[in-house]
């Protein structure tokens, strides 16, 4: 026990020595630093939940904006947080090359619904996205839309229902089963009828993919992010097995079923099935293992893509706090009703694919909204091999994370004045024009701005452009206002929920 004891005690002093050896990282490069506190770096709070993941780069920015660039450390990997704009413009946009990694983990053994887009990087991620693409085009995009406006339908009848039974509706709730509902539709070829089901597998399966039940996966999840380079080696599972076995079983399945029955569909899934038919063929109908790979494996881990692509931006940002912020300002909310039907009786009452995208108006509010409450506060890159800062004597080391801060950024009143209020106006197209490429970010940007956008942007306005004309939206009392935003969530979740009361509004006869 003694000699334990010792050995202990030693292995600790080592490990403290080697930590604060590792904290004078940014300091030998010349770059100001605040205190890391041992063993959590710039992050204390964060680990202990008291702080949303991304706030401590957040709040950096906001107290030394006056520098380019602070350095960070997460827990002892040092993290470059950049607040200078035209240097964010390189790393994303001009010098991409040097970060094309998004520095988190890709899969492997470990995990084989996480080598998707989102996560992979280099000529896979290239050729992967250059092949892609096409599933997000505007002709794409149309053979889906039926099948979000009927989900629309569906959540326009829950509400309906809600409203029936003299109850407020819980948006947070209801639109997360209906982004799950489009995501299962889409992306998995799956109806799993989320709104009229008191319990779907697939929509209780999704939130916990999202949002970890257990301190176990929380940490994992984390450290994923923070070492991703240490999961690839220790073949650790970034999820769990059920959650795997549910996802892979339900798509190996569904293309197993198709493939034999010879069916096609027009959703995000068929897209995927066509590619991992014409890798698997090769040319002349001949397998090269130089040609583009597509195996079962990548084809599941991308329909997590369009669930990582689509669930936060329609659930959250584009519709959950949309709904928040109309019931709060009905100015906004009156003139957004008055396009919607506008625009619904020039179509004579259909919302087409075509009438949802003259709703301009609608879409400044939409922009306003992802200026606020962006799904992803800061947009992270990994330094792919050593890179030079334009300007300055700072060389970022290959595998140095580096941050850029945007929801700061968005927030701040030097480049929107009054950042707390709800201004859809700043968003006209003239004012846009204007925008720095950096300013506005919520898509990420540079080539590996999110492929969905033209998709999210649908996705956020169908239920509300059914909700609207018939209902005004109030606050129901349960709403926290101000809002608060979870400090467990990888991603802005509002604290309680946002609860919204209906009223029914007169209706042309």
């Amino acid at each position: 026990m003694a000699v334990f004891l010792i050995l202990a005690v030693c292995a600790f002093c080592l490990t403290y020595v080697w930590y604060q050896f590792r904290f004078t990282y940014w300091a030998r490069r010349g770059v100001f630093s605040p205190k890391p506190v041992f063993p959590y770096g710039n992050i204390k709070e964060v680990v202990k939940r008291k702080a949303q993941f991304f706030q401590p780069y957040c709040d950096i920015y906001f107290k030394y904006k006056h520098l380019p660039y602070v350095g960070l450390y997460c827990f002892h990997r040092p993290v470059l947080c950049v607040n200078d704009l035209e240097l964010a413009k390189h790393i994303l946009i001009k010098d991409f090359e040097f970060f094309q990694s998004r520095g988190t983990f890709s899969g492997g053994v470990g995990d084989r619904l996480a080598g998707n887009l989102f996560n992979i990087h280099g000529p896979s991620w290239k050729k992967l996205r250059l092949k892609m693409s096409p599933a997000f085009s505007p002709g794409k995009l149309k053979s889906m839309y039926p099948m979000v406006e009927k989900i629309a339908n569906d959540a326009m009848d829950y509400a309906d229902t809600l409203y029936s039974n003299g109850e407020s509706v819980n948006f947070s709730e209801l639109y997360g089963r209906y982004a799950m509902e489009i995501i299962a539709n889409i992306g998995f070829g799956l109806e799993c009828n989320g709104f009229k089901s008191a319990k779907s597998e697939f929509y209780d399966r999704g939130r916990e993919y999202f949002d970890p039940r257990t301190l176990y996966w929380t940490v994992i999840r984390a450290f994923a992010f923070i070492a991703p380079d240490t999961f690839d080696k220790l073949k650790i599972k970034r999820i769990s097995d059920r959650i795997e076995s549910f996802f892979y079983g339900l798509v190996r399945h569904t293309v197993e079923h198709r493939q034999k029955h010879a069916y096609r569909r027009n959703d995000f899934l068929q897209t995927l099935i066509e590619l991992k038919n014409q890798a698997g063929a090769g040319k002349d109908g001949v397998a090269n293992p130089h040609d583009f790979s597509f195996s079962m494996d990548d084809l599941a881990a991308n329909t997590m893509l369009y669930m990582i692509a689509g669930y936060e931006t329609s659930a959250t940002t584009g519709t959950n706090f949309t709904a928040y912020q109309l019931a709060l300002n009905p100015h906004i909310q009156d003139k957004v009703r008055e396009e919607v039907v506008r625009v619904l009786e020039k179509h004579g009452g259909e919302c087409t694919y075509e009438a949802q995208n003259e709703m301009v108006y609608f879409n400044m509010v939409l922009e306003e909204t992802m200026r606020m409450y962006p799904s992803m506060r800061a947009i992270f890159r990994r330094c792919t091999k050593d890179y030079r800062l334009p300007g300055t004597d700072l060389v970022i080391e290959k595998g140095t994370l580096v941050f850029v801060p945007c929801q700061s950024i968005q927030m701040d009143p030097e480049i929107f004045p009054e950042p707390d209020k709800y201004n859809p106006e700043r968003f006209t197209p003239e004012n846009k024009a204007k925008l720095h490429p950096c300013h506005w970010m919520p898509f990420g940007e540079g080539p590996r701005k999110c492929l969905g956008v033209r998709q999210g942007y649908i996705q956020s306005k169908m239920a509300l452009v059914k909700i609207l004309p018939k209902y005004e939206l109030l606050l129901d009392e349960r709403t926290l206002v101000p809002m608060r935003i979870k400090t467990s969530s990888l991603v802005p979740q509002a604290e309680g929920d946002v609860w919204i009361k209906l009223r029914k509004l007169p209706q042309k006869t």
